[in-house]
């Protein structure tokens, strides 16, 4: 699905700043303070009936997992209503099925909190019924998922992709792996949200986790905020040679941006792929471990 929403300066540095699919990424929560998602019409009401037993089970409207309590502290869950996209003029924000969700009190990044929630898979469509250029690119984008869920190395436009909306994309996919759970498949990777020309930092990466049941009625989507001992807690305006003006609308040297940007993204994933998972923060097995005692009995 081609992207309407560029960013004209990472353009300039020749990094894809959106996917095919601009409708089937959604922010969690878009912490960027010139910028407020708009309210669903309907404003859902946090279900207090999760169950949350002294081991570190907690289950929901037919949704379960184990998780650790010393990691990941609290956790709330919440049916949260459908919200169409009225009108293809906007942005389609907060645009999604109906879907239980979850969050974690883990410390929240640029994204928002830690969460995991389960999706109708045959709802995403309907969602974009507004447009029907965008309700079939939303088919197509489902069908590219399930690629990615069979060969881990597809790509759309360098992405792997992602059914909710995101006004983002992806720098990069790093440990990449596919992973089962008990109602199915799916695929982990490490990714940084890219909003804005900026250099990569700990603000917006993310452990992600999207499977699809094994009887194809549910799309399950997790996202952990991450950080590593070599990237910086914020953008920075220099990064091991490269600068931020390089990002800049007005490019030095442009003919040589485009190779020294993939130089500089390539060095920073050979890092993150030797990094040991118990060196991240926190360790990647912790998210590992929800997603494999997942369960969703309806």
């Amino acid at each position: 699905m081609s992207k309407i929403f560029l960013i004209i300066a990472l353009i300039c540095a020749g990094m894809p700043l959106q996917s095919r699919n601009s409708v089937s990424s959604q922010s969690v929560a878009t912490l960027n303070s010139s910028y407020t998602p708009p309210v669903p019409a309907t404003t859902p009401t946090p279900e207090t009936k999760i169950k949350v037993s002294s081991n570190g089970k907690a289950a929901f409207k037919g949704v379960s997992f184990s998780y650790n309590q010393k990691v990941f502290g609290a956790v709330k869950a919440e049916k949260i209503a459908e919200y169409l996209w009225e009108n293809e003029d906007m942005k389609p924000d907060s645009v999604e099925p109906e879907h239980r969700n979850f969050s974690f009190e883990l410390p929240k990044s640029e994204f928002g909190k830690m969460y995991l929630a389960v999706y109708p898979l045959a709802d995403f469509p309907r969602m974009y019924a507004v447009s029907k250029t965008y309700e079939e690119d939303m088919k197509e984008e489902i069908a590219d998922l399930k690629k990615v869920l069979a060969d881990k190395d597809f790509r759309v436009e360098g992405e792997i992709p992602f059914l909710r909306y995101y006004d983002a994309s992806q720098s990069f996919q790093a440990k990449v792996k596919h992973f089962s759970f008990p109602d199915g498949e799916g695929i982990l990777f490490l990714t940084h949200w890219s909003t804005e020309s900026a250099l990569i930092s700990n603000r917006q990466m993310r452990y992600v986790f999207e499977g699809i049941t094994t009887d194809k009625k549910y799309y399950v989507v997790a996202e952990m905020p991450v950080r590593t001992s070599f990237l910086p807690d914020e953008s920075p305006d220099e990064f091991e040679g490269y600068k931020t003006e390089y990002l800049s609308t007005d490019c030095p040297d442009p003919d040589n941006i485009k190779p020294r940007y993939k130089n500089y993204i390539s060095n920073i994933v050979k890092r993150m792929e030797n990094l040991p998972d118990e060196k991240y923060r926190p360790g990647l097995k912790y998210f590992e471990e929800i997603i494999s005692s997942l369960k969703i009995e309806q």
